[in-house]
């Protein structure tokens, strides 16, 4: 019951939505099952809204004709969204760059272009490519200098109630606004 609702809230927002932004990624699990995560973006009233559509099971092999069809569908059954309003309201793909979604003769992108929204761009998932980033710059010396310092100085601040009052004295001082410290996670 309360899917149903969460559902026609977000076909109601899609309506009245000028243009619409998907972000698409295909996974695969730990146990070689592939996912396609979709979230639509909308803007209203100069706000971006980020709306989870659906995380789907791709039941089949992963081609981009499967991966184009599975999209085609979640936004046709949760989001509401027709062909027509395809070619008003999508404005922008965002996906990793693999073969699957972005290659520029059959993949996915490119099948949107041709049979759906002739005007749609396209670019490359800015998560993916800020772990692109940081996996580069990890290995240049100073970057890497640096990570091992704000890990040693999370380690020294993080475990000890005291050595904590200490580092919201400092913060005080310094009048900044940190109230907590942030473990660096290393991204495979």
């Amino acid at each position: 019951m309360m899917h149903g609702v969460l559902l026609e809230a977000i076909k109601i927002t899609f309506v009245v939505a000028s243009f619409i932004a998907i972000n698409a990624d295909e996974v695969t699990t730990i146990n070689n099952t592939q996912w396609l995560s979709i979230h639509l973006y909308v803007v209203q009233n100069w706000k971006r809204i980020p709306i989870l559509l659906c995380v789907e099971i791709v039941s089949t092999y992963v081609t981009s004709n499967n991966i184009y069809a599975l999209m085609l569908k979640c936004l046709g059954d949760f989001g509401g969204l027709g062909l027509e309003d395809h070619m008003r309201k999508l404005v922008n793909i965002s996906c990793e760059a693999s073969s699957v979604f972005q290659d520029h003769r059959t993949r996915v992108t490119q099948q949107f272009k041709e049979k759906t929204t002739p005007f749609i761009t396209w670019v490359h998932c800015f998560a993916h490519k800020t772990k692109l980033v940081i996996i580069i710059l990890s290995n240049v010396p100073l970057v890497h200098w640096l990570e091992l310092f704000l890990e040693s100085l999370y380690v020294f601040f993080a475990h000890s109630l005291k050595k904590f009052a200490e580092f919201q004295k400092l913060v005080d001082l310094l009048q900044m606004k940190g109230n907590k410290l942030l473990r660096n996670v290393k991204i495979c």
